[in-house]
């Protein structure tokens, strides 16, 4: 009789231990492409995906279309830090 008390117990534990417990993570599920470089639109900052410029004396460009708008790359959102191509020109990327 005096063990009986342990029951309720028992199974409040194995609740608590179940409310834990899931059959996928979160983090697995919902994969997402972080951005690495930056551009300006309209004033706005606007991510895309990392550029392959790595030093030069050109401002590093890209632009969306063949005769769309160039727009220069930053590494973070700050105009302080622009990145530098060995190329003049601007690189053809989908948006």
């Amino acid at each position: 009789m005096k063990k009986l008390f342990l029951i309720p117990i028992m199974a409040l534990l194995v609740i608590l231990g179940m409310s834990f417990t899931s059959f996928g993570s979160e983090f697995e599920e919902h994969t997402e492409v972080v951005a690495s470089d930056y551009i300006r639109v309209n004033g706005n900052w606007q991510p895309i995906s990392e550029q392959d410029c790595n030093s030069g004396s050109n401002d590093c460009k890209v632009k969306f279309s063949e005769n769309g708008q160039e727009f220069k790359v930053y590494d973070e959102m700050d105009l302080s830090t622009l990145r530098k191509s060995p190329t003049p020109g601007a690189k053809l990327i989908n948006p």
